[in-house]
């Protein structure tokens, strides 16, 4: 049963795939300044390992890998494996990705870093989230860095709403809103095309939304200490050059190391 209720992140993004939403956030280019970001804050060297977990279409992990790094990403989603294989494939670069559920990682002090971007964390039950917190801990070295991209809670629940984008005859309809009971984002999506009329929804995807003081005493339960929050700039890169905002940031980077 938990198997099942699992399924909807996968479901959710390979519908997006399918009808062509978000995937001009999601591409290499924008990634260029997220993986200088990663390696100023996580402080990397040419010899270590890195984990890109909910690898999604690869981005991050080819990138750095193209940096010289050796990474293995994990992602449930079979399709969007495809994607970053093939991705991978073409740029001529060696990346071990793995079909994974990130709640089965099971490795003790295997990577230098490991990186969870892309709205990768805080889909499963809090006991679950918790769960892939302490697995994470486990998988790190001692003195390994965590970057975790987090939605903000705080920009969240000021910025509810509707938005309406137009790419060529489709049209995409999103609304955000805020479980206060739950502190979770809530996110629907429908695709209209604009000459049939025919509509598509993409599976309401859910993301528990943690306080920073929710997320320190987590994090400090399994030994993940040193914890600093970074924002974005207007192009939604991180960057350590300005601190996280509340009422700007709509997400928020967060760094912990192992002791």
């Amino acid at each position: 049963m938990q198997e099942e209720k699992r399924k909807w992140w996968a479901e959710a993004y390979d519908q997006m795939q399918k009808v062509g939403y978000d995937y001009h956030y999601i591409d290499f280019e924008s990634a260029i300044g997220e993986v200088d970001f990663m390696e100023e804050v996580l402080d990397l060297s040419s010899e270590d390992k890195i984990l890109d977990l909910g690898c999604g279409n690869g981005r991050h992990s080819i990138l750095l890998a193209e940096s010289g790094y050796e990474v293995v990403g994990i992602d449930y989603s079979t399709k969007m494996l495809e994607l970053a294989k093939e991705e991978a494939k073409q740029r001529a670069i060696k990346v071990d990705f793995h079909h994974q559920d990130m709640l089965k990682l099971d490795q003790k002090e295997e990577y230098n870093a490991i990186i969870i971007m892309d709205g990768s964390f805080g889909i499963f039950s809090d006991q679950e989230n918790e769960e892939v917190i302490g697995r994470v801990s486990k998988a790190l070295k001692r003195g390994g860095r965590l970057l975790l991209q987090a939605h903000s809670p705080y920009y969240i629940a000021m910025n509810q709403g509707i938005s309406h984008e137009i790419d060529g005859d489709k049209r995409f309809i999103r609304e955000t809103s805020f479980d206060v009971y739950k502190g979770a984002v809530v996110d629907k999506i429908i695709c209209i095309n604009e000459v049939t009329g025919e509509e598509q929804r993409i599976p309401t995807r859910y993301y528990r939304a943690y306080t920073v003081p929710e997320l320190k005493s987590i994090f400090e339960k399994y030994g993940l200490k040193e914890i600093d929050i970074f924002g974005h700039n207007q192009e939604f890169c991180p960057t350590t050059s300005k601190s996280f905002n509340l009422e700007e940031d709509m997400v928020m980077y967060i760094t912990a190391k192992k002791k």
